[in-house]
């Protein structure tokens, strides 16, 4: 998952683009959730996943150089945890949740990112295990 800088920017703004299209462009800035995820392609959902990882990383190298702050724990947690797991099983975990949570599609999918993928975040009370 190493990026470097300018490098990692410019993938995830190409994966971005690959996956959107012009109607996108228009549409308010906001948190994917549920409602988007469960609509995507298998390959889209990779993408976005791939996406995150990527961002993490650049995020995780630019902080080591400069300092450490929120942003620095929050992708050092997703770098650290994620990258025993391939990007179907991160999928494959976020799918689970939606399906198994119905009434639960407002949930991002970072959130479920962090409780089902990593130990960074407990899982809901009454909610399944990490897988």
């Amino acid at each position: 998952m190493k990026f470097c800088g300018k490098r990692a920017l410019l993938a995830l703004a190409l994966a971005l683009a690959l996956t959107a299209g012009p109607a996108a462009a228009l549409e308010r800035a906001e948190f994917i959730n549920g409602t988007q995820w469960t609509q995507w392609s298998n390959q889209d959902k990779l993408v976005y996943i791939r996406g995150i990882g990527n961002w993490a990383d650049f995020v995780t190298e630019a902080q080591t150089q400069k300092g450490r702050s929120f942003e620095f724990c929050i992708s050092k947690v997703l770098v650290d945890e994620l990258k025993t797991k391939s990007l179907g099983q991160i999928v494959a975990n976020v799918d689970a949740y939606y399906q198994e949570n119905p009434t639960k599609l407002n949930t991002s999918v970072i959130e479920v990112v962090l409780r089902r993928s990593t130990n960074a975040c407990p899982p809901e009370a009454g909610a399944r295990g990490k897988n």
